[in-house]
């Protein structure tokens, strides 16, 4: 039988949930000894590459090729590699491995991160709708043809591409992402924020683009400042994305500078987190939340949108409200519940951390995925 050997595809090592999954994953295939190696299309500034090169993972950057000679290069490390189990992440590199697989054999693993075709994504101005339909076409046809079995992040995730690809649901195995279950102290002065010790500190992670629904946020913020509660601060963590200007633009047009706070992509999130008292969550698809993953993990009581996904993840009347992103005054709404109650954050939190442990500790997740990959191996080593 041939021994597990894997190779990971993915478009890039940047900030996004998908890439901090990856990392983590890399690095429990390194600390229990599986071979790996890393292939990215592009390269990043900003995220997980650079702490991933300082361990020295052996990672390729194919972006200098075309998309031809990044399909043959693929090909050619899943030869010289011996590479049992190939695992892709994100469209673009699914689609590169799924084509070299025209050239090399190889089981190929894929994960499914996220609701693509869902119809609020149809929504956002900034996507172009019949390309995202031909794109659903050039996906269901390739995905049904050339991949052998598919990770999904929770089970909304695969019932949304049983429906939308029509791929088989023995095909699907659900494995939840996992996050690091230390606790981590907080920041020993969120001076940096314009925060004062007395303040009521909501915090949200995310990149600034449409999926992540912070213009809403942004309003419901609004309404709460306009109702006197002045002690109330917001802290957006993420990238900046195509919704920045229009973030940045709100919150000057409004007046909101002295309560809003975008403090940019942050490697000290956890610390952030744990000196906040509230999670907000305005997403209006995901595939799983990863952001809300660590909030819970912070021990933060949440507050986020009424979707499938979210509610797969969070324990609504537990650790978690729930709010509709698409109606300002109910996420307001939302937040000042929690403003007005010290006791409810308190329990809503402790809720929050026994659901991290129950359902997101890394090791439980990273074995289960250990576990596909060989089940995936001696499959390969069987045809």
């Amino acid at each position: 039988m041939n021994k597990l050997n894997v190779l990971v595809v993915i478009d890039s090592l940047g900030s996004g949930g998908a890439e901090r999954s990856t990392q983590v994953l890399c690095d429990y295939l390194a600390r229990v000894q599986v071979p790996f190696e890393i292939i990215c299309l592009d390269r990043r500034s900003v995220g997980v590459q650079q702490d991933m090169l300082s361990k020295g993972y052996n990672i390729h950057f194919l972006d200098h090729l075309n998309f031809p000679k990044q399909v043959n290069y693929i090909a050619s490390v899943i030869q010289e590699k011996a590479i049992t189990v190939v695992h892709s992440v994100l469209f673009r590199s699914n689609l590169r491995v799924r084509l070299s697989k025209l050239k090399a054999k190889f089981v190929h693993l894929e994960s499914l991160v996220n609701t693509t075709y869902s119809e609020q994504r149809f929504l956002d101005p900034k996507v172009n709708k019949s390309g995202l339909r031909l794109y659903k076409l050039i996906d269901r046809f390739t995905a049904n043809r050339f991949v052998d079995h598919f990770h999904s992040i929770t089970d909304t995730v695969k019932r949304h591409y049983v429906e939308q690809l029509g791929i088989p649901s023995n095909k699907i195995t659900v494995v939840y992402r996992g996050r690091d279950s230390a606790k981590v102290s907080p920041k020993e002065s969120m001076q940096e924020f314009r925060i004062n010790k007395s303040d009521f500190i909501v915090v949200n992670t995310g990149r600034h683009e449409f999926q992540k629904g912070q213009v809403q946020l942004l309003k419901a913020f609004k309404i709460l400042i306009e109702k006197g509660l002045t002690d109330i601060k917001l802290i957006i963590l993420g990238r900046d994305g195509t919704c920045t200007n229009e973030m940045k633009a709100y919150i000057s047009q409004n007046n909101l500078g002295a309560a809003v706070c975008l403090a940019g992509y942050r490697h000290d999130v956890p610390e952030i987190l744990n000196s906040c008292n509230l999670f907000a969550f305005s997403s209006f698809y995901e595939g799983l939340g990863g952001a809300v993953i660590e909030a819970q993990a912070a021990g933060l009581p949440i507050a986020c949108n009424n979707i499938d996904v979210l509610r797969e993840v969070v324990k609504e009347g537990q650790n978690a409200e729930l709010f509709d992103s698409h109606d300002v005054n109910s996420i307001a709404k939302t937040i000042e519940f929690f403003y007005k109650s010290p006791e409810s954050c308190t329990k809503y939190g402790i809720k929050s951390r026994e659901n991290f442990e129950a359902n997101f500790d890394l090791e439980v997740v990273h074995e289960k995925m250990l576990q596909l990959y060989q089940k995936l191996s001696k499959q390969n080593s069987a045809s």
